[in-house]
């Protein structure tokens, strides 16, 4: 009895679901399709829900085309303000830019549309890889931002000169 009751303690305002499938939609319009194993929302003080075992994001355009997809060991979304962490190998692969983000963790900043992170990250494109500590991008990832960037790439204008 003892150990039912400690269990029921700690689970106290959790609800908990298996093989998760969310669609998110906006004006009847499915914009992604969320998959996880296993998921926690959390109803105590600050409300959220993590994902602790792995989730997978699927995102839409408008004409209902895949448009990105992004991967995590694990997520937590923040309720209150919609703001999403990723952690663990988050991987956000755009396939209408051709880019892959490798990092271990990155936030979906909900007020400013942004993915954000301070960690180091690889983004890889087809002809080039950057390396750099902190990096912003916007949804579709057709605009991005290193603060501290390393490798080589070519430049997006072939009439480009250092002279």
């Amino acid at each position: 009895m003892n150990a039912v009751a400690a269990f029921d303690t700690k689970k106290l305002g959790v609800e908990q679901a298996f093989d998760v499938e969310t669609i998110v939609s906006q004006s009847a319009t499915v914009k992604g399709v969320l998959t996880s194993p296993y998921m926690e929302r959390h109803v105590s003080h600050p409300p959220h829900t993590d994902f602790p075992k792995t989730l997978q994001v699927i995102f839409y355009d408008s004409t209902a085309r895949k448009e990105s997809i992004l991967t995590a060991n694990f997520g937590r979304l923040d309720e209150g303000n919609n703001d999403i962490y990723l952690r663990d190998s988050v991987v956000f692969i755009s396939l209408t830019t051709a880019q892959r983000l490798d990092c271990k963790d990155l936030r979906w900043d909900s007020k400013s549309a942004q993915f954000i992170t301070d960690r180091f990250c690889r983004l890889a494109t087809p002809t080039d890889t950057l390396y750099g500590q902190g990096f912003r991008a916007n949804q579709d990832f057709s605009r991005t931002e290193f603060v501290h960037v390393y490798g080589t790439f070519a430049p997006p204008d072939s009439t480009f000169s250092l002279e």
